[in-house]
């Protein structure tokens, strides 16, 4: 006797209210879809046929889906907030936007609709205001990371934990290890890869650069020197190493899905053969490879890996292997993305600027010549776009126009200092700051004493910021660019 429709979509319902409406699924996204399709097989299985048994999933999916979308557009607390329709029903309508991995300009443009509170997700609020990265990471808050820092569990780092407690838990060792004094044991290691680039641009002969690949090499190479005592060679022999090339095609999937993670859990779980999952896979298994190498390995000269195992073996009382096993693992992916990733964009960028404005380039090397109604919206996921925070008018005067002088000699050009955080604030703030910015000062200073950086010919700069890509940290577009030797002066 087939159970009555009514019955059948009333229990989806039923099952939305009083399973699925609590808590967070994204983790168990995998089992679920694997429970439901075996009870479908099961039941077929049972009734020598699946016709039933769909005809049943079908009526469930819809009492169950139907439940989700009048509830989240109807009755949700965050149903009063601006934004569109498609977000509130379900992060998929924000992926599918970022197909192209634009976030950056997806999020702009509605702000520029929607206004500075955006709803863009069924329980997601986007801000747009300059006092956003204090009130979400700064100090004295309780907030938890959103659920796309689950992403590599069960492997965990100090950046891919949601509560403060284990984030202050795991800085520790990522403190010791990037703390002033242990910077300058990486100095020379540094200073080698500098001399690298140098030969590397020599090589060209004033024949232009495609400087986003060059300032990569160098990014992954002082990465894997001061990370693991171990040169990755890229701009030695001007190539990309297999590993990072597979890791460029891998964290190109965080592009367009980079705003929920339960889609690429599944895609793990599920289609792990896909040329952007197997990548992921891979680069994985590169970064526990790369530790696993350092681990057989005995150094003379301290790197960030030696703290991470140091760390490792000190907790053997605390914590089980497996526990620690994820930890080591997590920090070293951590690393490796965090450590690389970031550096070689905002070089890029940084070269960008000071080709297509050289007045600024030439005040540089004079210097070195001479040698900054309270609303019930708990557990709901809040974001702050670095992009649009940074080009909002009440952040900075002219705020799409390049003047460094607004940081050194025209401070009245900032109207909200609190708005520039590139590396974030409070106990949430990049660990690794200090290094990346002592990186970039020795790379520019060595290059500037040398060098003249132009456009190179037929370069206009445009796609610089047009095919920039939002892929879990900023890829500029495609850049060329001529760095002439100085006669000296």
């Amino acid at each position: 006797m087939a159970l009555p429709t009514w019955l059948v979509i009333s229990f989806g319902v039923l099952v939305h209210h009083g399973v699925f409406i609590r808590g967070e699924w994204h983790l168990r996204a995998p089992v679920v879809i694997m429970l439901h399709s075996t009870s479908i097989f099961v039941a077929g299985c049972a009734m020598r046929s699946l016709l039933e048994p769909i005809r049943l999933f079908t009526l469930y999916s819809l009492g169950l889906f139907g439940s989700i979308g009048i509830y989240r557009i109807f009755f949700h607390r965050l149903r009063s907030f601006p934004g569109p329709q498609g977000a509130a029903l379900s992060k998929l309508w924000h992926i599918y936007q970022c197909r192209n991995s634009q976030n950056h300009l997806v999020l702009d443009s509605l702000y520029k609709k929607y206004g500075e509170i955006v709803r863009t997700g069924p329980n997601e609020l986007t801000i747009f205001h300059p006092a956003a990265f204090e009130a979400i990471d700064g100090a004295g808050n309780s907030n938890i990371r959103a659920d796309w820092y689950d992403i590599v569990y069960p492997r965990i780092s100090p950046i891919f934990s949601r509560a403060e407690k284990d984030h202050l838990e795991r800085r520790r060792a990522w403190t010791h290890a990037l703390s002033l004094k242990s910077i300058n044991d990486y100095l020379p290691r540094i200073r080698r890869q500098i001399s690298s680039l140098e030969h590397a641009i020599e090589k060209h002969d004033g024949q232009p650069i495609v400087v986003n690949d060059i300032m990569q090499w160098f990014a992954f190479d002082s990465m894997g020197e001061f990370a693991f005592n171990e040169d990755l060679g890229m701009l030695k022999t001007s190539t990309w190493h297999s590993a990072i090339s597979q890791q460029r095609s891998a964290l190109a999937l965080l592009g367009p899905s980079n705003v929920t993670v339960w889609p690429i859990r599944v895609a793990m779980a599920f289609v792990p053969f896909l040329p952007g999952v197997k990548d992921w896979n891979n680069m994985i298994a590169f970064c526990d490879s790369c530790m696993e190498k350092r681990l057989k390995s005995e150094v003379n000269d301290p790197d960030i890996a030696t703290h991470f195992i140091r760390e490792m073996e000190h907790g053997a009382a605390t914590k089980s292997l497996r526990m620690r096993q994820n930890l080591l693992s997590g920090n070293t992916i951590s690393l490796i993305v965090g450590g690389s990733d970031t550096t070689g964009p905002s070089l890029t960028l940084l070269w960008f600027f000071l080709a297509r404005y050289p007045e600024h380039a030439e005040k540089i090397h004079q210097e070195l010549m001479l040698a900054t109604n309270p609303l019930d919206i708990r557990n709901t996921k809040i974001t702050a776009p670095r992009y649009t925070i940074f080009r909002m008018e009440k952040s900075f005067e002219k705020p799409l126009e390049f003047i460094p002088e607004r940081w050194y000699s025209q401070p009245e050009l900032i109207k909200d200092r609190r708005a520039f955080a590139p590396f974030g604030v409070g106990r949430r703030a990049c660990v690794g700051k200090n290094l990346a910015l002592i990186q970039i000062r020795l790379l520019t200073s060595a290059l500037l004493l040398k060098y003249r950086v132009r456009f190179a010919p037929g370069e206009t700069g445009v796609a610089v910021e047009d095919n920039m890509k939002d892929q879990l940290t900023a890829q500029p577009g495609k850049f060329y660019a001529i760095f002439e030797k100085r006669i000296s002066e």
